[in-house]
């Protein structure tokens, strides 16, 4: 009686860390999606939107691929060494300095003068601090708490919008929320407080963190290869549409990241594995959650369009149902992945997203100049649906292999 009372507050605990999760990315993205950046296309036009969608693709980019990746190697690498918050701080603003370098070199004809390249580097650096600040949050597994921080950040980008208004540069909004996020996690928290206390451990924090930062880095500038890519062969205007399209479905993608926090937190809580028949239900799970998104992306896509970007709705209408099923499937392999990663080596990750990145750019260079956007979406989601069979055989493989004493073997 007292383990099935044990069992039930588990399962309210977790219902209610998911409500808060997705509470959290329902603000931060609503006010991004629904006021900042219609209002910036509405007043800049889509050529020009283009332009601060390419530049946001770096800081996309950046941002989970640095501070994402170590809060996730955080929670991973604490089961087995005693590590301190300075090996993480440290290690990211290593990572940190070399990525803003590079990207303000790709980035620099977008950026005009000192100022821009000035608040393109404040904005990339404060985003991978926020990435990696939730993991305060997360270790505690205090999600009330990273709600907050979460509306902090949303609350902070309307401020920031303000201030754009006032002085005519949008990079303000996104240093403005971010900033407000981590003064959040600054008071609240303690992964900064001491910054700098290094461990005899920060080699390793450093040589993991490198693997799983390059494994992000392949993902995300997957993830935002659109922007990339479009701006170079269509001009700004293709990556407003296609941006546009995709809105709703990235949109819920960001509404199953919250979910995959809680199942790497609990999933590396206990030093346990699981086995095959838990990774076909949790991999059956994300693909009926996946239809579902689906059908919500086909009837809210079109309603977005004409309510936000009106302008964009009659050049965009054949693009919608292969957008759609895109996004879906780019949101069910990430969920995979991040169930796979709790007992698999880094390294696979890493091996597919490099092989998953390599077939998206032979289809897309291939397919896009002939056939232009359409050809790109088309590209788009045959490299996903080749990416969710390679996971699925990967986590197949690897779930139902043991310890010599029984236990699933990482």
């Amino acid at each position: 009686m007292q383990t099935e009372r044990v069992d039930r507050a588990k399962k309210r605990q977790i219902v209610k860390n998911t409500l808060y999760t997705i509470g959290g990315a329902l603000v931060l993205n609503g006010i991004l999606q629904l006021l900042i950046y219609p209002r910036l296309n509405a007043e800049l036009g889509a050529e020009q939107n283009g332009m601060v969608l390419y530049i946001m693709a770096f800081v996309n980019i950046l941002g989970p691929s640095v501070g994402q990746a170590m809060n996730n190697s955080r929670l991973v690498v604490r089961r087995e060494l005693p590590v301190t918050n300075g090996d993480y701080n440290l290690s990211i603003g290593i990572f940190s300095a070399v990525g803003i370098l590079v990207s303000l070199l790709l980035a620099g004809e977008a950026l005009n003068g000192v100022l821009s390249f000035g608040l393109a580097a404040a904005v990339m650096l404060l985003t991978i601090y926020r990435f990696y600040g939730d993991v305060e949050y997360r270790l505690s597994l205090d999600y009330r708490k990273y709600f907050i921080y979460y509306t902090f950040c949303g609350v902070g980008y309307a401020l920031g919008y303000v201030f754009y208004r006032l002085t005519g540069q949008w990079m303000l909004i996104f240093v403005t929320g971010e900033a407000a996020a981590l003064l959040y996690v600054r008071f609240t928290g303690s992964i900064f407080r001491p910054f700098a206390d290094r461990s005899e451990y920060f080699p390793v924090v450093v040589r993991r963190g490198l693997l799983l930062v390059i494994s992000y880095l392949v993902t995300n500038v997957t993830l935002n290869i659109d922007r990339l890519y479009l701006k170079s062969a269509l001009g700004g205007t293709a990556v407003t549409q296609y941006y546009v399209v995709s809105l709703i479905g990235k949109t819920l993608v960001l509404f199953i990241a919250p979910i995959n926090t809680i199942i790497i937190s609990y999933l590396t809580k206990e030093n346990r594995r699981i086995s095959r028949k838990q990774f076909f239900l949790f991999s059956g799970a994300g693909i009926a959650v996946s239809a579902v998104f689906f059908l919500l992306c086909q009837i809210g896509t079109p309603l977005f369009i004409r309510l936000f970007y009106s302008d964009l709705a009659e050049s965009t209408a054949g693009l919608v149902t292969v957008v759609n099923l895109t996004q879906i499937l780019a949101m069910l392999s990430a969920y995979l992945f991040i169930v796979v990663l709790t007992f698999t080596d880094e390294k696979w990750q890493l091996i597919l997203q490099v092989i998953h990145l390599i077939v998206l750019l032979i289809l897309i260079v291939g397919m896009t100049p002939g056939a232009g956007l359409r050809g790109f979406a088309a590209a788009m989601l045959i490299a996903n649906a080749l990416r969710i069979g390679a996971v699925m055989i990967l986590g197949t493989v690897y779930s139902g292999i043991k310890y010599a004493d029984g236990r699933n073997r990482r």
